[in-house]
């Protein structure tokens, strides 16, 4: 039971100190307080694993070299400790290294130490309940995956509630209703919201079809293999292109052709979107069993009432995955919009009869409104709007999100093999 709770204090406190250590290089603060506990902590932990190694007594099963590693990571923990007293890690450090103009401080050395020695204890004290077995490793190996996993949802739980917490002051029903004036100081976001809107769904309408198609002709069509090889590679390549230089494309030949509208604009994120659809559509479609198609096409169907009634409802929930990605980069893209389709004035969404837009005539939109409210930061007060509308932004992905998750689960349902 000693030795259980010496590892479990180990562990425990390294834990401590991983967290406590993240939390310093992200967010690069003042340390206060945390110097001294860091420097109790490490002394602590040098004693605690010291102490597990003595009670556990590994050196029968050890050889030489392990032996000295061990010794070697409980000697660590004292090393930073000198560093710290020697005055080679004091707050007034400037590490400069050869090539690089800029320089590493003491808010970013010292939590750092202090991470790497938090994974050592972690390491050391898993190896020692093992008695260093391949059992230590791999439950190193999980711990690390279970961090990693555990510190994704921290950092982004903690970059959505700072959002929520400064953008929920700034909604208002004046503010989701009403368009913007004096710079985005007053007034709210209504026409930001519509333009996003109908950009998406512009978007999604020349990318859902011409990808899902493309999709299908390679993978239920095509028999060359040798042309399916160069499709991806071309797909893959496209699909890894910077969105600016896809800006860039739109600004030389859609702008000259249509102008700056909300039609340029939508051709130009469905074109972005285009590779993301095809590489999950054909997945999804390769995942589809051949002993469906064979049993369709035995039954008397045709190539197409197969793929129509067999292959595109099984391989819908995969399809559907595509295009949430598409969705959720049309909506919070910039870049390619700003010099195709948006505009920072007010003017609502022009419309046809009252219900279609007009593609021709410019829109605002939520990415490129906050954009603007951010270079105005300092010289105007509109702190407050920026964070409104980047909560609107993040809230309008999750909904148009959770509703094509919706959808997809609904036809997951219905995939039967």
């Amino acid at each position: 039971m000693r030795l259980k709770i010496l590892e479990m204090a180990s562990v425990g406190l390294a834990l401590t100190l991983f967290f406590t250590s993240i939390a310093a290089l992200v967010l690069q603060s003042g340390l206060g307080h945390l110097e001294r506990f860091w420097d109790w902590g490490l002394l602590a932990l040098a004693v605690l694993l010291a102490a597990s190694a003595a009670t556990a007594r590994p050196w029968k099963t050890l050889g030489p070299k392990r032996a000295s590693m061990l010794q070697a990571d409980i000697l660590f923990f004292p090393l930073i400790l000198y560093l710290r007293i020697s005055g080679l890690v004091v707050p007034d450090m400037r590490l400069q290294l050869s090539g690089l103009d800029g320089s590493f401080g003491y808010n970013l050395v010292f939590p750092f130490l202090v991470l790497l020695a938090s994974l050592v204890a972690i390491k050391d004290a898993l190896n020692i309940h093992y008695r260093f077995t391949t059992k230590g490793r791999q439950a190193f190996v999980f711990s690390l995956i279970r961090l990693s996993a555990l510190l994704t949802i921290l950092i982004l739980g903690g970059i959505f509630f700072t959002i929520l917490f400064k953008g929920m002051w700034a909604l208002s029903p004046e503010f989701l209703t009403g368009p913007h004036y004096s710079l985005g100081q007053k007034g709210g976001i209504s026409t930001c919201i519509e333009g996003t809107f109908w950009l998406i769904v512009g978007a999604m309408l020349v990318s859902a079809p011409l990808g899902i198609g493309a999709s299908i002709y390679l993978n239920e069509y095509s028999r060359s293999i040798k042309l399916k090889r160069v499709i991806s590679i071309a797909v893959g390549g496209l699909n890894g292109v910077p969105s600016v230089v896809y800006g860039l494309f739109g600004l030389a030949f859609l702008v000259a052709t249509f102008g700056i509208s909300l039609l340029a604009g939508s051709v130009i994120l469905g074109l972005m979107n285009l590779p993301t659809i095809i590489l999950t559509s054909q997945e999804a479609l390769k995942s589809v069993p051949n002993s469906l198609r064979e049993g369709s096409v035995a039954l008397g169907a045709s190539k197409w009432q197969t793929i129509k009634k067999v292959v595109l409802p099984s391989a819908m929930p995969g399809i559907l995955t595509g295009l949430i990605l598409g969705v959720a980069r049309a909506a919070g893209e910039t870049a390619p919009i700003m010099w195709t389709a948006v505009t920072f004035t007010a003017m609502p969404v022009q419309k046809i009869y009252g219900v279609i837009p007009d593609p021709y005539q410019p829109v605002n939109n939520l990415c490129y409104h906050l954009l603007q409210l951010i270079y105005f930061l300092g010289a105007w007060d509109v702190e407050s709007n920026a964070w409104g509308t980047a909560l609107v932004l993040i809230l309008l992905v999750l909904v148009l999100n959770l509703a094509a998750i919706m959808v997809r689960n609904h036809y997951r349902k219905k995939v039967s093999w």
